[in-house]
């Protein structure tokens, strides 16, 4: 069965499932992709950049997290994209998929979101069977720093320090696109508790939740008919101060 991607903004296309999105941006230069999914996924991008055409040139991470990373190598070995991550994430990056407990340890501990939420236990079953903690370690990567353009990134992109979620989560900007990528800076759904709407990642999930509702500034100054694009939930497209209000509201689980 092919897996069409959907595009949710020219050129913008949105691949994954219920769980987790990861994106290809189509540009003059070839491809970029933006996290880089679940190795369950494999199909789905191969599809994916199959239907769109063009070779993929890089894959921009907004956070190092397992299940945003997991084609991030067999992107890169087999398919000869660069990697880029924040400097503060690349520790995770380096020692593999399971060692963000140790890089960013979660503000809470497990066990009581377990018993609280069932969803927890359905997302990290449904993790574990796609591959999040088994996934390849990326063995070449570059990095960057906060607030830069990325002129080496077809596209150019700029990224935009946001963190919280983890110490090197950003946020992903293609201005031409009228697009910004949140990663779990902030989402539209939160798998880990089961609710919808934009907000911050729970705290099983989060290194510092203080920090991640700060970081929501980042969004502030963006301009209003910017559509948020994040690493779960759909499209947020009612303006980046209307997500940033209704998350604030929302507060973390």
């Amino acid at each position: 069965m092919t897996h069409v991607p959907v595009e949710v903004a020219p050129g913008v296309h949105r691949i994954g499932d219920e769980l987790v999105n990861f994106y290809l941006v189509e540009t003059a230069e070839g491809l970029v992709m933006v996290d880089a999914g679940l190795p369950a996924h494999s199909g789905r991008f191969l599809d994916a950049v199959a239907w769109v055409g063009g070779r993929l040139r890089a894959v921009v991470l907004t956070h190092a997290h397992p299940d945003h990373t997991g084609l991030a190598e067999r992107a890169r070995d087999k398919g000869g994209a660069r990697v880029w991550v924040h400097e503060a994430d690349a520790p995770i990056l380096e020692d593999g998929p399971t060692s963000s407990v140790i890089h960013a340890p979660p503000e809470r501990r497990l066990l009581p979101y377990l018993a609280r939420y069932p969803s927890s236990t359905r997302s990290l079953m449904q993790l574990g069977y796609a591959g999040a903690f088994s996934s390849d370690r990326v063995r070449e990567y570059s990095v960057f720093g906060d607030d830069e353009v990325l002129t080496e990134v077809p596209g150019q992109p700029r990224v935009l320090s946001a963190p919280g979620h983890t110490p090197g989560s950003v946020l992903v900007s293609f201005a031409d696109r009228g697009v910004v990528f949140t990663g779990d800076t902030l989402v539209t759904e939160d798998p880990s508790v089961g609710c919808s709407g934009p907000r911050v990642v729970s705290r099983m999930s989060t290194h510092d939740s203080a920090q991640a509702l700060e970081s929501l500034d980042r969004l502030v100054d963006l301009p209003e008919e910017t559509v948020l694009l994040p690493g779960h939930g759909g499209p947020f497209t009612d303006g980046p101060r209307a997500a940033v209000i209704r998350a604030r509201a929302t507060g973390v689980r």
